[in-house]
């Protein structure tokens, strides 16, 4: 049990059980059988992140608004999601342009895995996690 508190094991043990909750959702409103696509998430998890980081990115500038003292600390925490916020739009706009050039590609499924499938979802779960990690903090 101690393992489901331990913060590492969340920040990444919650993008995987989303991408399976994710591909169990897009099957049951789809109303038909298992696809691929199913298990393209990329998108999805990156603009998680962002709404994610976005939501953060306020809260600190409340806290920086009430503040009486606005410590070195608060700053560098603002800087540091603000470029995060930067770095997700720009990896974004590369998950949406692979995804552009391989959704259709039904005659090439290796290919289809190998770019949707694992480097969009990694990219996607991976901002999550390092969001999670690093950047909000655990």
């Amino acid at each position: 049990m101690i393992v489901l508190i331990n913060p590492y094991f969340i920040a990444l043990g919650i993008p995987i059980l989303l991408l399976a909750s994710g591909a169990v959702a897009k099957k049951i409103i789809r109303g038909s059988s298992w696809q691929r696509h199913d298990f393209f998430l990329g998108v999805e998890f990156t603009l998680a992140t962002m709404s994610s980081a976005l939501i953060y990115l306020f809260d600190l500038i409340k806290i920086i608004s009430e503040s009486t003292e606005n410590s070195e600390s608060m700053l560098t925490k603002f800087t540091a999601t603000a470029a995060f916020i930067a770095l997700i739009f720009f990896l974004l706009l590369y998950v949406l342009s692979m995804h552009q050039d391989w959704q259709k590609k039904d005659n090439s499924p290796k290919g289809q895995i190998i770019r949707l499938g694992i480097i969009a979802n990694v990219i996607g779960s991976g901002l999550l996690a390092f969001f999670i990690l690093f950047v909000k903090g655990v």
